[in-house]
């Protein structure tokens, strides 16, 4: 059976490949690669601004391109975020393939093979759903020139964009131009934001397996099979057993916070990003349902707010899972038998009881990943879109 990891890691390899992010790949070929992903957001990006400059939209309009334009700017920030850090990227793969080898021979793979395996499942099953979301996305958005073949009519259908962008060409004659930006930029950055999101998660997975396998160390480390053994062994396994433990915990720890000080500056902004847009997504979406004379409109608004706080609460619940499997190793010096081993290992046991703490994952020194958190930056969404409405009325 191939181990779930080298499959996340091919599938990793394949996305990252495919958007120009993969750290291994040929300079020549990324930099092509990067030529490309920087004019299609450019384009995107300047496209939406630009529509300001030449046309005039009431406070529903402006909502509606406010938000799209802070999805963009969220997947640029998050594309350049690994773009930058490929250095970061390659050390991540290299700390999660020195973690296999290191157990290939031992019970603890098939911890990483249980948690891994959650993860690839996560990223195929994201990967089915952007196919399935961008097919019909585009479908829908062809469907004037699909219906136009199907069952033509005397005139021409009515052809509008989700998206409003300003190529300064007029739309109705270059139609297909504006529906190749609008179609290029929307995969560009849906794909960018899920390759980022779900390397996060598979590496958040894999840091919560060797703190499980650390935890698993320690419990094993005082049994009713280990105080059997003759005095000078028994405390020999015992010592082996705290040692790679704690330096398990420690390498895992020390590679979250030099990941989370590499990624701090681009995902920090990112989140506040993100609750501007969750506000403007809701006001918009309010003032459509108050309205209710565009169901497509409240359609795509509530897709959009789905996707959001799917988004967030896998975030922060992978947040809040890292912290609980950190403080595990914890719980497990407290819950193994401590007390009836040798007198030098309850000494180890007592120093890792007073030294051990919970770590928990904070952008920016000011939010925490966690379930709290979602609530906060719900709570903080909330906020904004009832000040918003108030300054609107």
């Amino acid at each position: 059976m191939v181990f779930a990891g080298e499959r996340c890691f091919k599938l990793h390899r394949l996305m990252l490949l495919a958007i120009g992010l993969w750290p291994y790949q040929k300079s020549f070929i990324w930099r092509i690669q990067s030529v490309f992903f920087f004019s299609a957001y450019c384009s995107t990006l300047f496209s939406q601004l630009l529509i300001f400059v030449t046309m005039a939209c009431n406070m529903d309009c402006t909502l509606k391109r406010f938000c799209y334009i802070s999805i963009t700017i969220g997947c640029i920030v998050s594309y350049y975020s690994f773009y930058f850090n490929s250095e970061i990227i390659k050390r991540a793969l290299q700390h999660m393939q020195h973690d296999w080898k290191m157990f290939e021979s031992s019970d603890a793979i098939n911890i990483f093979e249980e948690y891994l395996f959650e993860a690839y499942i996560f990223v195929f099953t994201a990967l089915i759903f952007v196919i399935l979301v961008t097919t019909i996305f585009v479908l829908f958005e062809c469907s004037p020139f699909i219906l136009d073949v199907i069952a033509p009519l005397n005139k021409s259908r009515s052809r509008k964009l989700e998206l409003d962008i300003e190529l300064f060409i007029d739309e109705d004659q270059y139609f297909v131009l504006y529906l190749a930006q609008e179609i290029l930029g929307s995969n560009v950055c849906i794909w960018s934001i899920i390759t980022t999101g779900t390397f996060l998660a598979t590496i958040l997975k894999h840091l919560c397996a060797t703190y499980k396998i650390a935890s698993s160390l320690i419990q094993n480390t005082v049994t009713v099979y280990t105080l059997q053994l003759p005095v000078v062994q028994r405390i020999r396994f015992m010592h082996r057993n705290i040692c790679l433990s704690v330096y398990i915990h420690n390498r895992t720890l020390e590679f979250c916070k030099d990941f989370l000080l590499s990624i701090d500056f681009w995902y920090f902004p990112l989140l506040l990003i993100c609750v501007l847009s969750l506000s403007c997504l809701l006001l918009r979406l309010y003032n459509a349902v108050l309205q209710f004379n565009d169901f497509y409109d409240i359609l795509m608004s509530c897709i959009f707010l789905l996707c959001y706080l799917s988004y967030m609460l896998l975030a922060n619940f992978l947040g809040q899972s890292y912290t609980e499997h950190s403080v595990k190793i914890l719980e497990s010096t407290y819950n193994t038998l401590w007390y009836v081993a040798p007198l030098p290992i309850q000494r180890l046991f007592l120093i890792m009881q007073k030294s051990i703490k919970s770590h928990k994952m904070v952008l920016g020194g000011l939010f925490v990943a966690s379930i709290e958190g979602f609530s906060t930056l719900i709570t903080s969404a909330l906020s904004y879109c009832t000040v918003m409405h108030a300054v609107h009325s």
